[in-house]
């Protein structure tokens, strides 16, 4: 009798272990969503928001993969991996070769500008007021700064790219964004262009975050949206049903709506909470 019972337990055993789920996430060193050393590690937005999912799900194990940012799109495209990626930018492209949730993941304001208190003080623009860019660079002459490749939306990328005789400073370099804060805090450019939440995130770490502000801009949708992806294969296809119902649960919670406003400035959080209740009420 008990070898029968010992019996069934192993093979009770092993069928969990044959059954067992894991999901893979891509993480990559891109603060504040995540964060991998440091003071504030492992308080990135993307990566605590993975964490409430785990809760939601103790029947399936979370990995982490640490690859550059550069190459999370490229690793969800291939159909031979089982992974999986948060806050990813949907499009009819991509959805070609990656499953995406129909839920939202992260939701966030869009692109801002950074720059001085004072300046922002000698332009007269409110805490969370709107300013335009085309305005800034055409008739105020403001010498603005960017990341080399980086889109920052059709409107946006269109008016840099076509408007002549504005001022830019362009940095390749893969800390281009922290580059660029070091020299708005020198003054030696007058904006810069990024997420509300990276401008906090490097004005703090650097001990700039007394002389710097954020402002949004007109030309910018009113939020930004990401999603989870996975690979588009049979087991991304049950990934991606399971995370998009969960999210519908943690969405609802506090702690979720707390990691959207983590790195976000406080002049700005009454804007995001706003314009998120507003498309609340649309839907």
């Amino acid at each position: 009798m008990l070898r029968i019972f010992l019996t069934f337990l192993l093979f009770f055993c092993l069928s969990s272990i044959s059954n067992a789920r894991t999901i893979t996430w891509l993480a990559h060193d891109f603060a504040p969503y995540y964060i991998l050393n440091g003071q504030y590690q492992y308080q990135g937005r993307d990566e605590s928001i993975i964490a409430l999912l785990e809760k939601q799900l103790p029947t399936i194990t979370f990995k982490r993969m640490i690859i550059p940012s550069g190459k999370v799109i490229q690793e969800l495209s291939n159909n031979s991996h089982n992974v999986c990626a948060l806050s990813l930018y949907k499009n009819d492209d991509r959805k070609e070769h990656i499953y995406f949730t129909d839920e939202s993941s992260t939701t966030g304001l869009s692109p801002s500008i950074a720059l001085h208190k004072r300046l922002a003080d000698a332009l007269n623009i409110e805490d969370s007021g709107e300013v335009s860019l085309l305005d800034l660079l055409q008739d105020k002459k403001l010498t603005l700064g960017v990341s080399m490749s980086r889109s920052y939306g059709q409107e946006i990328d269109s008016l840099i790219n076509s408007t002549p005789n504005i001022n830019l400073v362009i940095r390749p370099t893969r800390d281009s964004l922290a580059s660029l804060t070091y020299m708005l805090n020198l003054k030696r450019i007058d904006i810069l262009l990024g997420y509300p939440s990276e401008h906090y995130y490097l004005a703090k770490s650097m001990h700039f975050d007394e002389n710097l502000t954020q402002r949004p801009l007109t030309e910018s949708p009113a939020l930004s949206y990401g999603f989870i992806g996975c690979t588009k294969n049979e087991q991304g296809e049950k990934d991606i049903a399971i995370l998009n119902e969960q999210l519908k649960i943690i969405k609802k919670t506090q702690a979720y709506n707390d990691l959207l406003m983590r790195w976000l400035p406080e002049h700005l959080r009454p804007l995001l909470k706003s314009r998120i209740n507003s498309t609340k009420s649309i839907d």
